[in-house]
């Protein structure tokens, strides 16, 4: 699958959205213990935590999978199992997952107070049905993109699922790492999280049906270069507390609605950024906090 033939201009999507009311933009073919956490301030009025763990990148003790050799009925130690399609991550710890597979769901089924550490190297993952990525229950979720590489995910646009996301997650989702991660997203939203989003020091690209970015309690982005081109909201929060924080980095993002929406908090700090949206860039009932470094 060639990458550069799945991404358009940003000028050219937002015409298409002018014209024609969103339009149809993806019709497109694709070929250890947890520290006390450290609070960050970005905002006169709300803080946000990210935790050592977090931050790490680096595995110890890694259970390699290879995507282009899994059989049948695997299973590994109580690590994880395929079957019919479905690779199940049963324990917590490091994973190193490499290869590609046309049609494999990747779920995470592990206790619930327990971290599932997912090192992307290299990864190119398609599922027919239901999320890619799949994190039914853990404590939380750490997906890093080893240095230096290109990892891409992409689901169907047609389905039967109530987890309506590329990467659907019920807990804490994080994303980290210095490689770069395409999330295509053409059955609803590409990255969902029932808990909060944090992107930390990564690159991340997001193609959506619906909304790119979407964390029910919060989206933390630091450090990062964000690009998302969806027909929904750009990144969206929806809980009455729900905030979008974005300290440095890049953003740029292409919406059919609103480039973000949150009701509680917007902070944007020391951050380059590129809004377009056919709403409101902003739409936010609370505090919009961007300082003059924000700009495009």
């Amino acid at each position: 699958m060639k990458i550069n033939k799945l991404r358009i201009l940003p000028l050219l999507f937002l015409n298409m959205i002018l014209l024609s009311g969103c339009g149809r933009l993806l019709n497109a073919s694709v070929g250890t213990p947890v520290k006390e956490p450290e609070t960050e301030n970005l905002g006169e009025s709300i803080s946000y935590e990210i935790t050592d763990i977090d931050r790490r990148t680096k595995s110890t003790d890694e259970t390699e999978i290879h995507l282009d050799q899994l059989a049948e009925g695997r299973q590994e130690a109580g690590l994880y199992t395929y079957e019919a399609g479905r690779l199940t991550i049963c324990k917590g710890g490091d994973y190193l997952i490499s290869g590609k597979s046309d049609d494999c769901n990747l779920v995470i089924q592990s206790y619930d107070d327990e971290i599932v550490h997912l090192i992307f190297d290299g990864v190119e993952l398609h599922a027919k049905e239901g999320p890619v990525l799949y994190g039914r229950q853990a404590g939380k979720i750490i997906l890093t993109l080893k240095e230096n590489t290109e990892n891409v995910i992409y689901d169907s646009p047609e389905y039967a699922s109530d987890a309506e996301a590329c990467i659907f997650s019920n807990c804490d989702l994080t994303i980290n790492g210095g490689g770069r991660l395409n999330v295509y997203g053409y059955y609803h939203d590409a990255v969902r999280s029932k808990d909060r989003v944090r992107i930390i020091g990564t690159d991340v690209y997001i193609r959506a049906k619906n909304n790119g970015i979407r964390g029910n309690d919060g989206v933390i982005i630091e450090e990062s270069n964000v690009e998302a081109e969806c027909e929904g909201t750009g990144i969206r929060t929806n809980s009455d507390q729900g905030y979008v924080m974005v300290q440095g980095g890049t953003l740029k993002l292409t919406a059919g609605e609103n480039a973000i929406y949150a009701d509680s908090h917007v902070s944007i700090k020391d951050c380059r950024k590129d809004l377009y949206s056919v709403r409101e860039e902003i739409r936010c009932s609370g505090a919009v906090d961007i300082d003059e470094d924000s700009t495009k």
